[in-house]
């Protein structure tokens, strides 16, 4: 564990599994199948999901930092499933607008969301929501506020529509550096990801395991300056310099 505990002026923090207790494999499943219904005049549901996670991939694979992450999936997806974007787009927006709220079942509020966010504050912390930016934003801040947090306790948020770069990628994080103004070594980054969050220290970040619902990547011990649960987290953001 690292003892380097000053220098830190902003918090990167994720979403689901850190400040939202979300059961992701029934999340994942029900959310695929509502959202292939949506879909079902133009492709079954195998060849939908198929498209689907096909074109996130190559979202989250992409590295042209002149396409945004939501351009870079419908172009692939619009060609996947021969529709074009302006017949996908409303379908996806409505989804969002009138089925996603449903999935909330999935989820609970964790009791030391708020905690982490307002020991930030006290400590003069910019906070930015760092949640892989593969869903748009209606979807982000709908699963935000499952949490029982709002769009005002952040300073920035990450969305597909934002953001030009996926976790793991090294890149996500630096875009973040940039946006804020902060240099990388001023920022921690925490989450449950052991890859995908953990992987901020490629950019030169501080990172934070949370342990609550830790996602584990792999059988190596994670690499992490700290590490403990999202109580701990409060807890550690109040000991700072």
């Amino acid at each position: 564990m690292s003892s380097r505990k000053t220098g830190y002026r902003a918090l990167l923090i994720d979403l689901d599994g850190t400040l939202l207790d979300l059961d992701i494999e029934r999340f994942i499943s029900a959310y695929t199948d509502a959202l292939s219904a949506r879909f079902a005049a133009y492709v079954n549901r195998e060849d939908f999901i198929s498209h689907l996670f096909g074109a996130t991939g190559v979202m989250v694979e992409n590295d042209d930092p002149c396409k945004s992450n939501e351009a870079v999936f419908y172009e692939d997806f619009c060609r996947r499933i021969g529709c074009s974007y302006s017949q996908i787009k409303p379908v996806i927006d409505d989804f969002y607008s009138r089925d996603f709220q449903v999935l909330s079942r999935y989820s609970r509020k964790h009791p030391y969301s708020g905690a982490v966010i307002e020991a930030a504050k006290r400590k003069n912390m910019t906070v930015i929501l760092a949640t892989n930016p593969i869903f748009p934003a209606p979807a982000v801040l709908q699963r935000l506020s499952w949490s029982g947090l709002s769009e005002q306790n952040f300073q920035l948020i990450t969305t597909m529509e934002n953001m030009h770069f996926c976790k793991p990628k090294k890149e996500y994080y630096l875009e973040i550096s940039e946006k804020t103004g902060f240099h990388p070594g001023q920022c921690l980054m925490a989450g449950n990801d052991t890859l995908e969050d953990l992987n901020a220290s490629e950019a030169g970040m501080g990172t934070f395991l949370v342990e609550d619902f830790i996602l584990q990547r792999g059988n190596e011990e994670p690499l992490c300056d700290y590490r403990g649960s999202l109580k701990e987290l409060a807890g550690f953001i109040e000991s700072l310099s």
